[in-house]
């Protein structure tokens, strides 16, 4: 157990390292937690972390671990093993450990297919947050067969298998968060590999949709033999294949064609929206009869160079000054070409251990790490152009799992598991290119307003800069506001891409200026996050698209509201386009109006209760396919809780309403029939307002009349009008009290002066009302006189 010393010192490692890493022990049902510190007798530096993680489950063993990169999370498969080393029980159960060193426990009740366990063919695709998939192959007719199921981690959705393709086919997920998935098969005899394109699990459901399919086609195989093929990520959330081809030496001609290609490299792009790959460009291709060349992986540049496969070039040499002897040497190759399929560089990759049995991984900040296994693990970076930099340490021979955290530059390894106990050891990489490590984006250098700033909801832009000169791209920009629950999505406030003609680029050509709706930062106390798509810009040099910045990165918020304005009821009147009035007449009104008041509930967000509708609507005068609907505002009515007004409310409404294509109504059922070209105006019906009013204005006026024309006939020579006069005297008192009342609450730092007016108004109305009835008692009681006069005489 650490002591107070130690957890502070483990804090601090874990700030510097820049990654999750924590203790996990299991103390009850409960899932409590608690953290151990050891070391190791391998090479461990001042900034290494090592830790222990003891499983609660008796029996289970660590099958294998799987990195998630969205949110640099570290999967852990547990398994129970079975009497058959090549079978484990089919019982599932995942750990889920995030970057702030939590680990969630998921013990699954239900079993896996008896071909993914028996023998062993499982192997876990972390999708989305909540979903992953394992794949396994399994025999259909004799023929093995690649399927995928879909777990969700709560434990809550049904099993589904979801056919993939030949058994020997890959399965990858996008780049791009919520591009969904490909499954590519091996290329046939005739250089044909099939590729289907899936979407992510939905939400609720998990159901997984294959949204299209088609092929990949190896050029050249008159004269050439497809010797193998590769699959890789775009930055645009497609993806690339690569063939390498050897010459077929079988149809070699009589006559020897010293400029003959016996070896070629061609990539094929499938683009993020496109229905069928690229043609094949040509991106290597040598003379040399090799014994082999192989492709160990292909990545993305991060300095917008497009992208870097690592190459192995097998030769035999023959050296003369030692009787001819022959001896086989591995060169390693960094091939760089663009996303257009030109080659961009070529150069050979120095091997500090001068052994050929190592690995190369190109790191997300620059250079090459070379990995190579004698037992224990050592490790060396290298340069962006392959050359030796430094050692970075070595992994005793007790380790036998590696992970790298691409985002954190981290490595990870495991020592062999003991009883429950799993020992991890992190090891930090340098990053050649340091530059803006908050945002895990190496081409962007600042952005304002900065991450977890407090933004004025007034703010008209937010700029990014970026590392080097850029253009506009089609990736997208979005702004989303996180949600209290968080188990629910979080609320897109606006959303549009880079050559759309509202980002601008700066002079400097580094700076991008983003504009911002007046409704995407209208919520107080709230935190919201900016999303910016790979492809989002292009380098000016090279035209490639640059990463962009994920989710939950770019962290803002807003103050809390203090005071508010107050503001009566609103009403505001929109038009529907030609496809929604025509679903408007075939649709019950009510549950018309129902709906889209409740798609603006959610999307501004407010209380349903803040938002109601007459009913009434009308055909749009300047267009007769059209129809005009009514929607009202309610003023705020909780006194303890402190609310937009209904006026600011109705400008979100309206904001929302004009940059429609740009916010979420564009994707409701019934928000995105509105017609963005007219305006949400603000109207009145008074009668429905003042209805109230009217009619006690028009009863008291009915009973006058009747007073007065009763008073007329009992005494025609009297002045009758005085009731009119008493009647308009109470009348203004209550007017006066009414508005006071009513309206005191628009200035609340005049309600003083407010009640001191009102206070007038009621001793001048007292004093009116006296002498209008002692005007009329000493009008009567002098035609009381008269006639008693008259009587006399």
């Amino acid at each position: 157990m650490f002591n107070s010393k130690m957890l502070i010192t483990f804090v601090c490692l874990l700030s510097i390292c820049c990654f999750f890493a924590s203790s996990q022990n299991v103390l009850s049902s409960s899932q409590n937690t608690s953290s151990s510190q050891t070391t190791s007798l391998q090479d461990i530096s001042t900034q290494d972390i090592s830790f222990i993680y003891e499983e609660p489950i008796k029996g289970l063993k660590l099958y294998t671990t799987v990195t998630f990169t969205l949110d640099n999370s570290l999967m852990i498969w547990m398994a129970f093993e079975d009497k058959d080393p090549a079978c484990m029980l089919p019982y599932l159960h995942l750990r889920l450990m995030n970057k702030t060193g939590r680990i969630k426990y998921m013990d699954f009740n239900y079993t896996l297919p008896l071909e993914a366990i028996c023998p062993i063919t499982a192997k876990l695709l972390p999708l989305t947050k909540n979903h992953a998939m394992i794949t396994y192959v399994k025999l259909n007719n004799g023929v093995k067969e690649k399927y995928g199921i879909i777990i969700n981690y709560s434990n809550e959705s049904t099993i589904n298998e979801i056919y993939l393709g030949n058994a020997n086919g890959f399965v990858r997920r996008s780049i791009v968060p919520d591009k969904g998935l490909i499954s590519i098969e091996k290329p046939d005899k005739e250089g044909i590999a099939t590729w289907r394109l899936f979407s992510l699990p939905d939400i609720t459901t998990g159901k997984v949709v294959e949204r299209k399919n088609g092929e990949f086609h190896a050029p050249n195989l008159l004269s050439y033999t497809l010797v193998d093929s590769l699959n890789f990520l775009l930055t645009d959330g497609g993806f690339g294949f690569m063939y390498i081809l050897k010459y077929d030496e079988t149809k070699e001609s009589s006559v020897i064609d010293p400029n003959l290609q016996y070896w070629r490299v061609y990539v094929s792009f499938l683009r993020e929206g496109a229905d069928s790959p690229t043609i094949p460009s040509l991106v290597y291709q040598t003379t040399k009869k090799l014994n082999n060349l192989t492709i160990k992986s292909c990545s993305v540049t991060y300095n917008a160079e497009g992208y870097v496969c690592i190459m192995t070039l097998n030769n035999t040499i023959t050296n003369i000054k030692k009787s001819n002897k022959s001896q086989t040497e591995i060169n390693y190759y960094q091939l760089r070409f663009l996303s257009t399929g030109a080659l961009e560089r070529l150069n050979i990759i120095s091997n500090p251990t001068n052994n050929t049995d190592i690995d190369l991984i190109t790191l997300y900040y620059g250079g090459f790490l070379v990995e190579h296994i004698h037992g224990a693990m050592d490790f060396y970076l290298l340069d962006d152009s392959g050359n030796y930099m430094q050692s970075q340490g070595s992994f005793g021979p007790e380790f036998v799992y590696f992970n790298i955290y691409t985002l954190n530059n981290t490595i990870v390894g495991i020592k062999n598991q003991t009883n429950n106990k799993l020992e991890f050891l992190l090891k930090s990489l340098p990053r050649l290119n340091n530059q803006s490590t908050d945002y895990y984006c190496p081409v962007i250098e600042t952005t304002n307003p900065a991450i977890n700033e407090v933004v004025d909801p007034s703010i008209k832009e937010i700029i990014i800069k970026y590392t080097i000169p850029v253009k506009l791209s089609t990736g997208n920009v979005s702004i989303f506001q996180q949600s209290d629950d968080p188990s629910k999505p979080a609320l897109l406030r606006q959303t549009f891409s880079g050559d759309y003609k509202l980002c601008t680029v700066g002079s400097d050509n580094y700076t991008v200026h983003i504009p911002i709706f007046e409704s995407t930062f209208s919520q107080p106390n709230s935190s919201y996050y900016v999303l910016v798509d790979n492809n989002f810009v292009i380098s000016q040099e090279r035209d490639e698209p640059l990463m962009g910045i994920g989710n939950k990165i770019w962290m803002l918020s807003t103050e809390p509201l203090k005071t508010v304005r107050y503001s009566d009821s609103v009403t505001g009147l929109l038009r529907l386009n030609e496809e929604g009035s025509l679903k408007f007449l075939q649709t019950n009104h009510s549950v018309f109006f129902k709906n889209m008041i409740r798609e603006f509930s959610k999307t501004i967000p407010v209380a349903e209760q803040r938002l109601s509708t007459s009913g009434r609507w009308q055909y749009d005068p300047t267009s007769s396919k059209k129809i005009l609907l009514s929607f009202n505002i309610k003023e705020a009515k909780d006194d303890h809780a402190i609310e937009l007004n209904s006026q600011t409310i109705f400008e979100i409404l309206r904001t929302l309403i004009k940059q429609k294509r740009f916010t979420a109504l564009s994707s409701n059922e019934y928000t995105s029939l509105i017609d963005e070209s007219a305006p949400f105006i603000m109207t009145r019906n008074y009668f429905e307002e003042y209805r109230s009013l009217i009619i006690i204005f028009i009863v008291g006026l009915v009973v006058l009349i009747i007073l007065y024309i009763l008073a007329r006939l009992k005494n025609p020579e009297a002045k009758n009008s005085v009731i009119f006069d008493t009647w308009f005297i109470i009348q203004d008192f209550a007017v006066d009290l009414a508005f006071v009342l009513l309206k005191v609450n628009n200035t609340p730092h005049l309600k003083i002066q407010h009640c001191a007016i009102c206070t007038i108004r009621i001793v001048f109305f007292f004093f009116s009302f006296l002498k209008k009835i002692f005007f009329l008692e000493h009008h009567l009681l002098d035609e009381h006189e008269q006639d008693y006069c008259l009587q006399f005489l």
